[in-house]
């Protein structure tokens, strides 16, 4: 697979890269995209979850430096 879009294009027509059921072909692939990065995946499948109009209205949120859930309190 030379290409997300030709990834894109093949998976229109089947629900897996090598046909109607999943392979190594891609589990192989899938390694590639995502590695082993856990977090990067389960949040790709959150964000699937939207439509594309969801996702183009999601409003920015300021980046936090700190953990919130830290207090600096002796409590």
């Amino acid at each position: 697979m030379s290409s997300i879009k030709e990834l894109n294009d093949r998976l229109t027509k089947q629900p897996y890269v090598s046909g109607y059921t999943p392979s190594a072909e891609d589990e192989k692939l899938f390694r590639q995209l995502f590695g082993d990065d856990v977090n990067v995946i389960q949040w790709a499948a959150r964000m699937a979850t939207y439509y594309p109009s969801e996702r183009a209205k999601m409003q920015p949120i300021p980046v936090e430096t700190e953990d919130p859930t830290e207090s600096d309190s002796d409590y």
